[in-house]
């Protein structure tokens, strides 16, 4: 009889120790997946906000770009019109309407002579010579 309790006792004590020992077991094992499913999740969230970023970016960009196209477009009505067109002739190309005076103002003729070439400065001395001067000042010959 004390031989039955006893192995009651011993199976009892060994049930008991297989739950948290199974528990731990378990636990082990799924721990390294919870953990790589937290940072497949940042990783993907991180990638998310990147690309959420470029996309804030390249929208402004567009922003600004149909702006632009609006000014040239803009830009090129008003150089199809008579006005703009005589106001370049004129300006730039030097045109004149029939019946308008064209004047051309001529310089006194005194051309400026292109100023005399710098004189070339003696090269600088190497670094050793210029750390050497630092230090111990200019070698006598240089005095």
């Amino acid at each position: 009889m004390l031989r039955g309790q006893l192995d009651s006792v011993r199976g009892s004590r060994s049930a008991a120790l297989a739950g948290p020992i199974l528990g731990r077991l378990v636990l082990l094992l799924l721990l390294p997946l919870v953990m790589y499913g937290l940072y497949a999740t940042g990783q993907k969230a991180m990638d998310n906000f990147r690309l959420n970023q470029q996309a804030d970016g390249l929208s402004d960009e567009v922003v600004a770009l149909r702006a632009e196209n609006l000014k040239l477009q803009a830009d090129l009505e008003y150089a199809r019109t008579d006005a703009a067109i005589e106001a370049i002739a004129r300006e730039q190309l030097g045109l004149v309407r029939p019946g308008d005076r064209a004047l051309a103002t001529v310089g006194s003729g005194a051309v400026t002579p292109p100023p005399p070439p710098a004189p070339n400065a003696p090269p600088a001395p190497p670094p050793w010579q210029q750390w050497r001067d630092l230090f111990f000042g200019p070698p006598p010959a240089e005095r």
